[in-house]
């Protein structure tokens, strides 16, 4: 795990802050409180973090809004909090950048075992320097996640490049949407599978429509494949 981890909770609820501080502490990691979005974002600039903890409804800046500012800037991992009736915001969230959610209300030890799965995953892409994947006329640097195309740098989110790295491994085998959120969000997540289909949807958008030597194709009945056309 990363020396020194520091998190940022971004929530309006005391108690929120007092049972999840409780936790981190106890696994020796270090933490700031903030009660509403703009907070978030001022902090986030003047310090250093390995994670965000975030609620999707605050006072005046919704999650979602602060959620999209940080991913302009930053590719912290974040977390998003949400009630069991917010389900569209939670599918916004991840669509947004996001790197997991947690309905409310949970257990502190389920968040710290969020936490911990997303830092092991963000140890082993700092480990995995220096590997590159191809598939047809993509790259894929897993240590900086960088993604090019015929050696044109391409805008992915974090979450995106995470779910192209799966796929390239995996290449021309076909992946279900439970493995998918099982794998690129949380080893024992289970959630809404749409929010996989929203996140191929929106990565399809952003890649090349001439012939790129690959193709993310839907299996009916079972899931995705990225096939390997050259």
């Amino acid at each position: 795990m990363l020396e020194k981890v520091k998190v940022l909770i971004c929530d309006d609820n005391v108690a929120v802050h007092e049972s999840i501080s409780a936790y981190l502490l106890a696994e020796s990691m270090e933490f700031e409180s903030v009660y509403n979005g703009e907070d978030a974002l001022i902090q986030l600039k003047q310090e250093r973090f390995d994670l965000v903890i975030l609620d999707i409804m605050l006072p005046g800046l919704f999650g979602t809004e602060v959620c999209r500012n940080i991913r302009k800037e930053s590719d912290v991992p974040i977390i998003m909090l949400s009630a069991k009736d917010e389900e569209f915001d939670r599918i916004l969230g991840l669509e947004l950048g996001a790197d997991d959610y947690i309905t409310k209300p949970f257990s502190p030890r389920e968040v710290i075992a969020h936490v911990k799965t997303i830092l092991k995953r963000v140890n082993y892409a700092l480990a995995k320097q220096g590997e590159i994947l191809t598939i047809g006329e993509m790259k894929i640097d897993q240590s900086t996640f960088e993604v090019q195309i015929r050696g044109k740098k391409m805008e992915f989110t974090p979450k995106e490049i995470e779910l192209l790295i799966f796929f390239a491994i995996n290449k021309n085998k076909v992946l279900s949407r439970e493995q998918i959120l099982n794998k690129v969000w949380c080893y024992d997540y289970f959630g809404d599978t749409r929010a996989v289909d929203h996140l191929i949807k929106r990565m399809r958008k952003k890649l090349p429509q001439e012939n790129i030597g690959f193709e993310i194709k839907s299996v009916y009945g079972m899931g995705y494949r990225m096939e390997n056309l050259s």
